[in-house]
């Protein structure tokens, strides 16, 4: 009877260290994961800055960063799942902000070319009628 209970208290201790090897993977991934994240959410904002979304679409901008901000403090804190989300919701706000300053610039050389073309019409009435 006593090398039958020595087993399942071996068997319970490589169980519950499997358990917890585990969970220590889990944990070590996840933060893994949220780290990866929160450098694709700085990666994200610096773009979106470098095309002077800071000027064209602050709002999102800053929103970006302060979600990166709570992404990094979750972090710390050891809530993995939030800071991943966070992170995410980082990126998609900084690419919407570039994309935003992308279509923003795209539209105001459009409207520059229009004008451009306009006078061109004009100049070209005003010769032909000479």
């Amino acid at each position: 009877m006593g090398g039958k209970k020595r087993k399942m208290r071996l068997f319970f201790i490589v169980v519950s260290a499997l358990g917890l090897l585990l969970a220590v993977g889990c944990a070590t991934t996840n933060g893994t994961l949220s780290t990866q994240k929160i450098s694709q959410g700085d990666k994200a904002i610096m773009e979106a800055k470098e095309t002077n979304a800071s000027l064209n679409a602050p709002a999102e901008l800053n929103t970006a960063e302060a979600k990166l901000a709570q992404a990094k403090e979750a972090l710390t804190k050891k809530e993995y799942e939030k800071a991943t989300r966070l992170a995410e919701q980082a990126s998609v706000d900084a690419d919407y902000a570039r994309a935003k300053t992308t279509s923003g610039k795209a539209k105001k050389t459009n409207e520059e070319m229009q004008k451009n073309i306009e006078a061109l019409r004009q100049e070209i009435e005003r010769l032909s009628k000479q």
